[in-house]
């Protein structure tokens, strides 16, 4: 039984992480965006709904895994114990007060730059991927009706 409570070791930390990451991301995203396409104007392309899109992803991926950098480095040393009995028995609050007891504030932010590249463009790919598809599937759907009304 307890191999199997091992595959779930880390499983808070990775939700106290992934909440306040969504939470940043998804209220930095918006308005960021709005801000983008706004300057667009009505003439936005596919192309514009692209960049406006990943930009905006790119700056909230950045800030998201910033600002949740302590939390992930409690995750990872969670999910990275050898020892099962320790493990187990391993909360996410005392693996932050044993990061910041062996590297301080600067423990918390170990792996800060390979976390900050990885977020920034994938949130980019993500948000800026469904948005072209939602814009193109769209206008493809509007010129069908235009074209429906013109028989």
């Amino acid at each position: 039984m307890q191999t199997y409570r091992l595959l779930w070791t880390g499983l808070g930390a990775q939700l106290a992480r992934d909440v306040p990451f969504s939470a940043i991301c998804w209220s930095t995203l918006e308005p960021v965006r709005r801000k983008l396409l706004g300057m667009a104007g009505d003439e936005a392309s596919a192309t514009t709904v692209f960049g406006a899109n990943f930009s905006a992803g790119f700056v909230a991926g950045i800030l998201s895994a910033s600002a949740t950098c302590p939390l992930d480095v409690a995750r990872t040393r969670r999910q990275i114990e050898n020892d099962p009995e320790r493990a187990l028995k391993m909360t996410t609050r005392q693996t932050l007060v044993e990061i910041w007891r062996d590297g301080g504030f600067k423990g918390f932010f170990a792996g800060v730059g390979p976390r900050v590249a990885r977020a920034g463009p994938s949130v980019g790919i993500v948000v800026s991927f469904y948005e072209v598809v939602k814009y193109c599937l769209s206008h493809r759907h509007m010129h069908q009706q235009s074209e429906d009304a013109d028989l």
